[in-house]
């Protein structure tokens, strides 16, 4: 079986600033990418409102352009750190992942890329395996977001198998297929083999952890279909079931909110 290597690189200028661009504009969803992109450029905050998008690139463009060439020897730095950090979990992790979904990495799949920059957020692309991740990211939480976000690229090809008439753009926020994948995580990572592989504990975004259906926590239900003693095809399904009936309860509670 084909086993991925996790290495990491250096972002190169451009891809910095062509994610802080999406990033800037991107403030829907479950979580506001724009308010943290604000928050790690200060002085991208209070732009004038009216200002067209090509002169806020271009301010975009020259803010990162400063702060990459003053922390480009840290980037280096932390590429050295993170591949230190990561290579003792790899072979282990994916091929336990591999074992646990039932399902094979892509045979061309030799390399998954973290790409190391100054970004306040850390995207993840399905169709080219790789992942973004900041500088200064302490140990355990390195290992906990190469863990998640690889999970990511296992989950949607053993999806793939189980449904593939979903449409693509579904992998992706705001779809109830990628808010699914982005909750499972909790119930996979925290519990054995993958407990006991690593040093962290798993959370999601903080909105799942104050979803109710009723008066059950949706994710303690999701962790109790995960813990059942049944095939992992029948886990991903039953949570599914599971979690789009209960998002789309709340989204007609909503819509009639605003009737």
């Amino acid at each position: 079986m084909n086993i991925p290597k996790l290495k990491f690189k250096k972002m190169t200028l451009k891809e910095n600033i062509d994610t802080i661009k999406w990033a800037y504009y991107e403030d829907t969803g479950v979580l506001s990418v724009h308010d943290f992109t604000i928050q790690y450029f200060p002085k991208l905050a209070n732009l004038d409102k009216n200002l067209p998008k090509e002169e806020v690139y271009k301010i975009i463009e020259c803010v990162v352009k400063e702060e990459y060439e003053k922390y480009e020897k840290r980037m280096e730095q932390e590429v050295i750190r993170y591949n230190n950090l990561w290579k003792k979990y790899n072979d282990i992790y994916f091929q336990e992942l591999s074992n646990y979904l039932r399902v094979n990495w892509p045979v061309n799949l030799n390399i998954i890329e973290g790409k190391v920059g100054l970004i306040p957020v850390f995207p993840r692309y399905l169709d080219s395996f790789n992942f973004s991740i900041s500088t200064g990211v302490e140990d355990d939480k390195l290992i906990e977001v190469c863990a998640h976000e690889t999970l990511h690229f296992l989950w949607f090809e053993k999806w793939k198998n189980i449904h593939p008439e979903t449409p693509r753009r579904e992998y992706d926020s705001p779809f109830i297929t990628w808010q699914y994948s982005e909750m499972v995580t909790d119930p996979i990572l925290n519990n054995k083999p993958f407990s006991e592989i690593f040093p962290f504990q798993e959370y999601g975004y903080d909105s799942f952890y104050h979803m109710y259906d009723g008066e059950v926590l949706v994710m303690d239900h999701l962790r109790k279909i995960y813990s059942k003693e049944i095939e992992i095809e029948d886990k991903i399904n039953k949570g599914f079931e599971y979690i789009k009936k209960v998002l789309e309860k709340e989204q007609r509670v909503n819509n009639k909110k605003h009737l």
